[in-house]
């Protein structure tokens, strides 16, 4: 089943610990210790994603990236990367899913991001500001 903005904002109102809003064609979710992840529909996937800290705020980013890309499997099911918002970029946390995936597979995929991202923070607390 292919999801809209509607269907998605529908699935993750079930979880009792999130606040969940339409944001345009995203869906933003909150956790009860402040994390929001951005949730979109695609035509092949779902990608969600939460912002970890400004790249300006990095005090070695070589040495920060290299461990990003050493340490990847520490943390599974999640991903870090760089996104440029409103003309600044952000080191940034997502997952990805199939469009066909099961309502409580996205769930679980939002679950795991808002539990990974902590575990990046403290794995990356020497390398920023």
């Amino acid at each position: 089943m292919a999801f809209n903005t509607e269907q998605l904002k529908t699935v993750f109102s079930t979880h009792p610990d999130w606040v969940v809003e339409q944001e345009g064609d995203c869906v933003s979710i909150s956790n009860d210790e402040g994390i929001d992840v951005f949730v979109y529909a695609g035509e092949t996937q779902v990608v969600a994603e939460s912002v970890l800290f400004p790249v300006s705020s990095v005090t070695d980013t070589s040495g920060l990236n290299e461990l990003i890309l050493k340490s990847h499997q520490l943390v599974p099911l999640s991903t870090v990367g760089i996104s440029s918002i409103s003309g600044q970029e952000y080191y940034v946390a997502f997952g990805a899913l199939s469009v066909d995936s099961k309502d409580s597979v996205l769930v679980e995929e939002i679950e795991s991001l808002f539990a990974n991202i902590p575990e990046f923070l403290e794995l990356y607390e020497d390398y920023i500001n």
